[in-house]
């Protein structure tokens, strides 16, 4: 459940604007600083704890797809191609739900 915003004596939101669009190296220094520190929890607790005028969507999103340490980019090894191919000629494309039990 979201909490109330503040309003001000005229009844209007007092929160400050969010950025949009891509990050800056500064962001990205803050966001990584900040989980390493801390750890996961409430994402828009993060985004205003990290000193960073982003939403917890945002944080979200930039931390589990860019950021995280153990995030594995390049091309995939021989080992991992090999096994892609070897259980895609046991399980096919085929979503999980309308795969026969084995």
């Amino acid at each position: 459940m979201r909490k109330p915003e503040a309003t001000g004596a005229s009844g209007t939101s007092t929160t400050t604007k969010l950025r949009k669009g891509l990050w800056s190296p500064e962001e990205d220094d803050k966001l990584m600083s900040y989980m390493l520190n801390n750890g996961q929890g409430c994402w828009s607790d993060v985004a205003r704890n990290a000193g960073l005028q982003r939403c917890g969507k945002s944080c979200r999103l930039r931390w589990i797809n860019y950021l995280r340490p153990d995030l594995k980019r390049g091309a995939f090894s021989p080992q991992e191609e090999h096994l892609i191919i070897h259980l895609h000629s046991l399980l096919g494309n085929r979503p999980i739900e309308t795969r026969q039990r084995v």
